[in-house]
């Protein structure tokens, strides 16, 4: 994946490159869901998850949290986040 960028709606990070079955370095964000805006490009096609909203949702405690990415099928252009605590 490359040009991934995460938009948690409490901050906004460039993540670059990520190699498959990878993970990046930790980022801060001023805060941030259990879900968040991804999009990056594999193979130069654009993919994204894009939230509706975060109404009813609680912001995260300060802590480490991963967000993992999954596409079943390279044909959509939509992928899905996994929320993991670190």
């Amino acid at each position: 994946m490359t040009d991934v960028f995460v938009d948690t709606s409490g901050g906004e990070n460039d993540f670059g490159k990520i190699e498959a079955n990878r993970r990046s370095n930790y980022k801060h964000f001023t805060s941030a869901y259990r879900y968040a805006f991804v999009s990056f490009k594999i193979d130069g096609k654009p993919y994204l998850i894009q939230p509706i909203d975060y109404v009813g949702e609680i912001p995260l405690e300060k802590g480490r949290y991963t967000y993992k990415i999954n596409i079943d099928n390279l044909n959509s252009v939509y992928a899905t986040l996994e929320f993991i605590e670190d």
